[in-house]
């Protein structure tokens, strides 16, 4: 029987008696030759040699691939010549004694480097001094130095705070991501520095009621007064309602510098307000008289609308947020815009003072003069898909006409692929029914022709996008216009906002595309109207 012709680094590492480590090391070293078939595989000559070789690769690269950081600093501390020194030696240390050309790098595992395990075992003299200078250098920072939390609780700030302040100073962290005491000490000796930042500090409404010990609706006189403003918002997450929905607000955030200076308003008993029993009058309510005055003067602006345009127009008082917000439905052309009621508002000698209370469409008003854009000749079509499953292959393409309700297009699409039984259920488009219908490279072309130039809108937009996009790869197709993420449009989250919900509502359709598309434009044009209420009062107006 014939001798192998050629070893692979498996097959010549058990020729040889090698461990594959040792064969991957020893070529760099130049212990093991480069292979010289040229099929990549060491010759026959060449194992031989390298059989004959072992005991000398041995002693060149050891018995062991290495150890990480961790395991090595067990290791050193456990040595010998280090034993008796009792030295508590950390992963950081190794990586340092080899950064100094101490400690040999024989490899890696994964992003980790090993050390030689001869080295960590058997220290050198010098080793042994320059580890036990690391060490004493690392405990001496440690002693000199704290955390970013204990340096901010030191100063009695928010780490944040002290982070920013310590930027500001021109401080740095040092090793570890700790800070010198030194340093420390210098910030929270700062008094005007540690003024400026309580001064700064943000509190909601209602911490910033505790914060000057009154109640939360004397807060509300404040801000009504115009003594207060916020001076940004947060986002937060709430329940609304007995629905169980969940909604996002922005919270006010008010500065406690502001908070402190309303201690200094001329005529106020601050002592008295904070001595008024709950359920009693407060004092400061004789100063509050924004808002009142302002609600009425939103009203009239708001009538002033309806009568001047003819349309739906409604407000409604935020309260987290301290304004008015007006919406009102646009005509068939859109108008009027938001710029045009802008220009009203400014123009109006009595309203233009409260500008800054006054929000200009809401999240909902938004929705309905997108939808009414979204319904204007041309401007967009309304698509759905099928897929063989969640996140499928397109087996079902329909686009219909926003303006108009047209079907521009409808089609089966054959996926190549079996519908899955969870899909069939859904939508019941069987694999025989797409058996002679055509791919999708077929029926893309037409998909570009009827969305060209146009939005397109679906229910779902992230889906239909995603699924056409992915299905134009499969095929090597360019989706061109598809691709680009401002072409699409999204019913379902203009929905939502219409609603005033953070869900995502389900549709309801018929689960075929077109009866979908055709469901998705029934709900884009309820969107385009006034929530039923504001039809209700101004047709009772009307009959008034």
């Amino acid at each position: 029987m014939g001798r192998r012709k050629g070893f692979g680094p498996v097959q010549l590492a058990n020729h040889a008696g090698l461990a594959q480590w040792q064969v991957e090391r020893g070529q760099p070293k130049g212990l093991i030759p480069a292979p010289a078939l040229d099929s990549g595989r060491w010759s026959d000559e060449q194992a031989d040699d390298v059989q004959a070789r072992r005991d000398q690769i041995v002693e060149v690269l050891g018995t062991h691939p290495g150890y990480g950081a961790k395991r090595g600093a067990q290791m050193l501390a456990q040595a010998p010549d280090l034993l008796d020194r009792k030295l508590e030696v950390w992963a950081c240390d190794v990586e340092q004694l080899a950064e100094q050309g101490l400690l040999e790098c024989v490899g890696e595992f994964g992003d980790y480097p090993l050390y030689d395990e001869r080295q960590l075992t058997s220290p050198t003299p010098q080793m042994c001094a320059a580890l036990e200078q690391i060490v004493a250098e690392r405990v001496a920072w440690l002693h000199a130095s704290a955390r970013a939390d204990e340096a901010a609780g030191r100063c009695g700030w928010e780490v944040a705070e002290f982070e920013k302040a310590a930027e500001e100073q021109d401080i740095r962290p040092g090793r570890f991501g700790r800070w010198a005491l030194e340093d420390v000490e210098r910030l929270a000796g700062n008094e005007d520095l540690g003024a400026d930042i309580l001064a700064a500090r943000m509190l909601g409404p209602e911490l910033a009621a505790q914060h000057l010990e009154i109640r939360r609706r004397d807060l509300d006189y404040c801000i009504e007064a115009g003594w207060l403003a916020p001076v940004s918002h947060v986002r937060r997450t709430v329940w609304s309602g007995g629905r169980g929905h969940q909604k996002v607000v922005d919270v006010p955030m008010y500065r406690v510098g502001d908070l402190d200076a309303l201690k200094d308003i001329p005529g106020v008993d601050w002592e008295a307000v904070r001595a008024t029993k709950p359920g009693r009058p407060s004092p400061l309510r004789a100063f509050a008289q924004l808002a009142p005055q302002r609600a009425a003067v939103v009203r009239a602006f708001v009538d002033e609308l309806r009568e001047r345009f003819g349309l739906p127009v409604w407000t409604r008082f935020a309260n987290l947020d301290n304004r008015w917000l007006i919406d009102w439905e646009p005509g068939l052309d859109g108008s009027p815009s938001r710029d045009d009621v802008a220009a009203l508002l400014a123009r109006n000698p009595v309203a233009s003072r409260f500008t800054d209370g006054i929000q200009l469409l809401s999240a909902q008003g938004k929705a309905i003069h997108w939808a009414r854009r979204m319904l204007q000749p041309g401007v967009a079509c309304v698509l759905d898909t099928e897929t063989h499953d969640l996140w499928g292959q397109v087996m079902e393409v329909a686009v219909v006409d926003a303006a108009t309700g047209e079907v521009l297009l409808e089609s089966l699409v054959n996926p190549q692929i079996p519908v899955t039984e969870d899909a069939f259920d859904v939508h019941r488009i069987s694999d025989a029914m797409v058996a002679d219908a055509p791919t999708w490279d077929q029926v893309l072309p037409d998909v570009l022709r009827v969305t060209a130039g146009r939005k397109i809108l679906a229910y779902n937009a992230e889906y239909d996008k995603t699924v056409i996009v992915d299905d134009c790869l499969r095929v090597e197709a360019d989706p061109q216009h598809l691709r680009a993420k401002d072409q699409w449009g999204c019913i379902m989250r203009r929905r939502s906002d219409w609603e005033g919900v953070r869900d995502f509502l389900p549709l309801g359709g018929r689960h075929r595309a077109l009866g979908d598309a055709c469901a998705a434009l029934e709900m884009l044009t309820s969107l385009a109207s006034a929530p039923e209420w504001v039809l209700e009062r101004a047709q009772e107006k009307v009959s008034a």
